[in-house]
Parts: structure tokens; sequence; C-alpha cells
């Protein structure tokens, strides 16, 4: 098993996060490709595609603790909001003008992302995923995490800084390669 990786993109972050979460030990191999299209599992007769089914796949391992697997509903959701944000970030970093104001690209997903968790807490599920992490929050987590590169103040959003500060805290943390630790 082998991950096609690209260290900056948001996508193969939230696969090589959950990696590490999980406690899987992933290789990878840089591929430029996969800043287009995202990460690719290799598996010993297939390759598997995008950050929500390699995840998927990586907690079917057998050392892997089940409860990553909780929140399957919410899973999709926050597949869609990982792959819409990437599409905004790569607009705004590969953009060869500065984008004008690129906060507004991603206060509507932002505001999407704070209800859910607020709702949640609310609800006494203090994830996404319900009463542990699961997949769907370690997908929220680059797009939350790296939405200052697209200039969003982070003040507007109480539930998603909470959920920042206790997703850093787990163990088997890692963060992006060239991503200040403010971020």
């Amino acid at each position: 098993m082998r991950l096609r990786d690209w260290a900056l993109d948001d996508r193969c972050y939230a696969v090589r996060l959950g990696a590490s979460l999980m406690g899987v030990k992933l290789p990878t191999v840089t591929d430029d490709s996969a800043l287009e299209s995202g990460p690719a599992l290799e598996l010993v007769d297939d390759v598997l595609h995008g950050s929500l089914d390699i995840l998927k796949r990586l907690v079917t391992l057998p050392d892997v603790l089940q409860e990553w697997n909780s929140g399957t509903d919410a899973m999709t959701w926050a597949a869609n909001a990982l792959d819409s944000f990437s599409i905004m970030r790569r607009t705004v970093m590969l953009a060869s003008l500065p984008v004008e104001n690129p906060a507004q690209l991603a206060m509507p997903l932002m505001g999407e992302i704070e209800d859910r968790l607020a709702e949640n807490r609310l609800d006494g599920r203090c994830w996404v995923s319900g009463d542990h992490p699961g997949v769907a929050d370690i997908m929220l987590f680059p797009v939350v995490a790296l939405s200052q590169d697209l200039e969003v103040p982070l003040d507007l959003y109480p539930a998603v800084r909470n959920f920042m500060r206790h997703f850093k805290a787990l163990p088997g943390f890692i963060t992006m390669p060239g991503v200040p630790e403010c971020h």
C-alpha cells in the first residue's frame, strides 16, 4: 500500500492526517498529478482515488480502532466540503493575479461548517462524527485549518475554533508541511 501524494494539497493532507491519527504507516510518493486529481492509494491489485474512499479503506485495516468509522452519515457531506474548499483554495493560490476578497468564496462553506459543529455541540456530540472523531472530522480539519489561506477571519466562527483546538490535541495529529503552527 502506497499513497500518491502532493504535500501541499489539502485532500492529500487529509489522508496523511487520517493515517497518522489511526496509527497507519503509509508510505508516500510525490506525484504532481495529485495536485489536480487528489490523492491515490495504490493497493496490490487496485488504486483508490479520493480522500473519502482512501480513508474508508484505512478504517478497515485490522489494527485501526472502529470508532474512526463513526458518523458515516456525515462522511459524504464532509467529503463534498473538502472537495469544494480544495477547488476554492487552488483557484486562489494558483491565480496569476491576486483574487479580490477571497474570503467571500469560502465564507458560505465556513458558515455551514460552523452551524453543523454548533448544532452537534448543542446535541451533546463533540464531533461531527458523534462522540468520537471520525473520517468526517478528518476531512473537515484541512478545510477549517487552511481557511486562513483564503483570508477567512476565524474569530467569526467560535465552534470552528473549538473544533480545531480539540482536533490538534488528538494523539497522532500532524501538521501540513509549510503551514505555520498558528493555522
